[in-house]
Order: C-alpha cells, then structure tokens, then sequence
C-alpha cells in the first residue's frame, strides 16, 4: 500500500471538489488531531484513486473497498476504520452517497479485519515500583527535574499524554496536606471542555514545585521544552511524553523488552492497575481517569486484576 509523502498532491477532484477546503469547514468544531487524521487520510485515499485511476469523489463501493483491501495489507485494524471514517466524512460535507453503507464495502472491513489480531498492543504499565525507579534515574539538572515532574503527575493524574503537556499553572490549586489539584480542561473524550480534576500527591507537588521553581515558571505551561539548556516558552509536545520515559527508562536500567512497551499511555495504565491491586472498583478508576468506556479500563487492569486473584487463592 503506497505511503503518504510530502510531495505536493492537488485536492480538487476531476469533477472540481476540493476535499481540502471541505475539511477546513471543521474548523474549531473538531480537535486538530482529529482534522489532521481527516486530512492524511483522505489524501491517501485520493493519491491511491489517482494512481488505480479510479474517482474519490463521489467514490464508487467498489472503490472504496477495493481501497481497503489493499490497505490491509500494512495498516492496523484502527487505522482501516479511521480511514473509513475520513472518507465517509468527505462525502457527507459534499451531500454525496455514503459508500460506506454498501454491503461490499461492509464485507471489504469485515475481511480486513478478520486478518489483524482483535487485541490491541498494551503499553507496560508504569506502576509505583517502575515509577520510582524511573523517577531515581533522572538527573539532577533541569530536564531531569522537569522529567520527574512529568512522571510523578502523570501518574497521580492519570493524565493522557496530550492531557499533561496541555497543564498550566492557572490550572492548579494546593491543598491543605501539601498536595494540589489540578485541572484538566479538555481531554479526546471531552470535546466540549466540561473538565475534571486530578489528583496531585505530596511527593509529586513537591517535585512539580522544585522544577517551577528552577525553570522560573509563573505562569502558562507547566511542562516546557529545554533547548541548549534553556527552558523556553513552548510546551512539550505530546510525542515527547513517551521519548522521555523510554529515555529515563534505559537510564533506569529496564529490559529492552520493557523499553519497547513504554508508551506515553505507560503511567496511566500503571495507575490504573495499582488501584486496582490496591482495591478500588473499576467505576472509582473510570472517573479518576476520565474513561467512559468500562471495557477500555477493564483491559487495562485485567492483569493486575489476576494476580490479585491468584493472590487470593493461595
């Protein structure tokens, strides 16, 4: 399946639409991420009708599922029903037939999918004990202090990686036992910005202080990028939250096997199952971390959640 490239590629169709310009009538009513997915993945689709000779839009069924059948042979089950998704999307803007509904594009998904494993790829777990230890390998200078500010809140918060970089001073509030809450105003299941509130020990408040404090922070974006030893004003991307804890992981000694499954997800996934070890219900881990989904949590937890019953039957 030929890749998306930099190379200029045009987005009016031969029959003049310009899918391009559609998508920019989202604007501000979807997140960025989500219109960046529209358009990569709808310029894919273009640039393979162009090259198969065939018309994107309006698409024929065949088309499409011709498309996903050649699609499958490189890309994940998520990424197929993205893609999907972006078509339909494009056509909806310009009122054309949806050839998703069609029943050869339905059978086209159904046989795609049936070749990708149903199970996603899981992310270790960053628990208290691999926290602790990715937090002690940090050095003392000011990406290490601002690294362990990001590992010890991620994990209280449960923050999603977008979710932490987006953190501002404005947004948090101390509390009496020496911890803080912060807010999180938006989040990928959260478009329209109602919020919730994560949690900030102690121990992570006191280390969040000691790298504000050396960066010189008072207000806007907590976690910032440090660039020939200087902190600047721009905030950490979100890609940057899973180098720094494979980065602070090799530091820390843990296996190749282990590096390669961190993720930017690892701290809450890991606090996610340390609450469960430690007893908590899925429904008190759903709202701390902001799932609406009870089966996205269960995966999450199912493993701390067997040792824990193999720990009973003992």
């Amino acid at each position: 399946m030929p890749q998306s490239s930099a190379e200029p590629h045009a987005t009016r169709s031969k029959n003049g639409r310009n899918w391009e310009e559609a998508l920019r009538r989202l604007d501000g009513a979807y997140s960025e991420n989500t219109l960046r997915s529209y358009r990569a993945d709808f310029r894919l689709f273009d640039k393979w009708c162009s090259k198969q000779g065939l018309c994107p839009l309006p698409a024929s069924p065949e088309t499409v599922a011709a498309f996903l059948a050649a699609d499958a042979a490189s890309a994940s089950a998520s990424t197929l029903r993205r893609r999907l998704a972006s078509i339909r999307k494009v056509h909806r803007l310009f009122h054309l037939r949806d050839p998703a509904e069609d029943e050869d594009v339905l059978i086209a998904m159904r046989r795609a999918l049936r070749t990708k494993p149903r199970r996603p790829a899981q992310a270790l777990g960053l628990t208290a004990v691999l926290r602790d230890r990715l937090i002690a390998a940090c050095p003392k200078n000011l990406a290490g202090l601002r690294d362990r500010a990001v590992i010890a809140v991620g994990y209280d918060t449960l923050c999603r990686r977008s979710e932490l970089v987006a953190l501002r001073v404005e947004d948090l509030s101390p509390l009496p036992d020496g911890g803080m809450l912060a807010l999180i105003r938006r989040a990928k299941n959260d478009p329209f910005g109602d919020g919730r509130e994560g949690y900030i020990s102690a121990a992570a408040a006191g280390m969040l202080r000691k790298w504000l404090a050396a960066a010189e922070i008072t207000e806007g974006d907590l976690f910032r990028r440090i660039v020939a030893g200087v902190v600047g004003p721009l905030s950490l991307h979100p890609h940057s939250i899973g180098r720094i804890l494979k980065q602070r992981a090799r530091a820390a000694g843990l296996s190749e096997v282990e590096q390669a499954r961190i993720s930017g997800h690892s701290m809450r996934v890991g606090a996610a199952q340390d609450m469960m070890t430690a007893g908590l219900g899925i429904l008190p881990i759903m709202r701390s971390g902001g799932w609406k989904s009870v089966n996205v949590v269960a995966r999450y937890v199912q493993s701390a959640e067997l040792l824990k019953t193999a720990t009973l039957r003992k």
